[in-house]
């Protein structure tokens, strides 16, 4: 049986003088769980530290090193219009560099729907898809929009009344509160949403009184949830997740994932975007991560190759809907 970390020392040896050696070490690597396959390896996350994007990358760093595969790990981040920004720094800086990857998701699917920059994802290669975090719509403590019965007769009564916050324009954050209003078949240019840099931020509209309701991936609102600061209305998978009734359960049938994965430099060769794909899964089948999605409660989605392309596809055309749908084109 040929098995994934073969495939792993074949594609090093096409990687200069250096990986003759690591090849030896990963042609081994049955009996060496701890054989690196690459010496270094750049994680560029095109957001702050400490948000959703930041987390991912660090957690797929700390389970490459610790499956051996790699020695070492630089991480670099740069936020700012939904991951566009650091998209076109890490298009310009990196993209001949056979051992840099860069943290996405469905964040930068929607912000590039909403602003169409000059650099898009056609610029990066997709490796892999590594989590889904769904979505979590929730009120302050204390807010008379208590269940998403009584929000959605609030929003009945005039959507604009009701202002939003969550990520960036034209986010997953945005699409949903967008697509709520959708079905529930009122007028979404009334819609009044105040974007955010992360979770905290739109916390911080929240408590000065500048919105009403927050959308974000439950991840990121799990501790605000269980101390009871913020009460969860809903959550935007098929069925009910940690506890908290889906939407679609409560007559707003809309499934929407934040997925976040992993791609790769557009201009390097096929065997070097093999190896980054094949290390990538190799660290998301690893004991460590599979420890990190249990802790953080992250959603292990891993999907690779032209199925992840597929994936994406369907996902850009979503997001372009919703941007139009929006008026966030142009």
């Amino acid at each position: 049986m040929v098995r994934r970390r073969d495939c792993l020392a074949l594609a090093a040896a096409a990687w200069g003088p250096w990986s003759l050696t690591t090849a030896a070490h990963a042609a081994n690597a049955a009996n060496n769980a701890r054989s690196p396959v690459l010496p270094q390896l750049r994680i560029y996350v095109p957001g702050g530290t400490g948000g959703g994007w930041d987390q991912t990358g660090h957690a797929l760093g700390d389970a490459a090193v610790a499956a051996g595969l790699v020695q070492k790990v630089v991480y670099e981040n740069k936020g700012g219009k939904g991951g566009t920004i650091g998209l076109a720094d890490f298009v310009e800086r990196y993209s001949k560099d056979p051992t840099a990857v860069l943290v996405g998701g469905m964040v930068m699917v929607g912000a590039i729907a909403a602003s169409q920059p000059k650099v898009t994802l056609a610029q990066v290669t997709p490796l892999a898809r590594l989590t889904n975090d769904y979505l979590a719509i929730v009120v302050p403590a204390g807010s008379k929009l208590n269940t998403l019965k009584a929000l959605t007769a609030e929003l009945q009564r005039g959507v604009s009344g009701v202002p939003f916050t969550g990520g960036s324009l034209g986010g997953v954050d945005h699409m949903l509160a967008g697509m709520m209003i959708r079905q529930l078949r009122l007028d979404t240019d009334q819609l009044r949403y105040e974007p955010a840099t992360a979770a905290k931020e739109s916390l911080a509209l929240i408590e000065a009184g500048k919105a009403q309701v927050l959308i974000s991936g439950y991840s990121e609102l799990k501790a605000d949830i269980e101390a009871k600061r913020l009460i969860a209305l809903g959550v935007s998978s098929r069925r009910a997740l940690h506890g908290i009734p889906s939407l679609s359960e409560q007559g707003v049938p809309i499934e929407l994932a934040n997925w976040r994965g992993v791609f790769a430099p557009a201009g390097i060769s096929d065997v070097q975007k093999a190896t980054l794909r094949d290390l990538v899964i190799a660290a998301a089948e690893s004991s460590a991560w599979q420890q990190t999605l249990n802790a953080k409660e992250w959603l292990g989605a891993l999907l690779t190759g032209d199925q992840f392309k597929q994936a994406l596809e369907v996902d850009q055309s979503i997001a372009g809907v919703v941007a139009h749908m929006l008026k966030l084109k142009g």
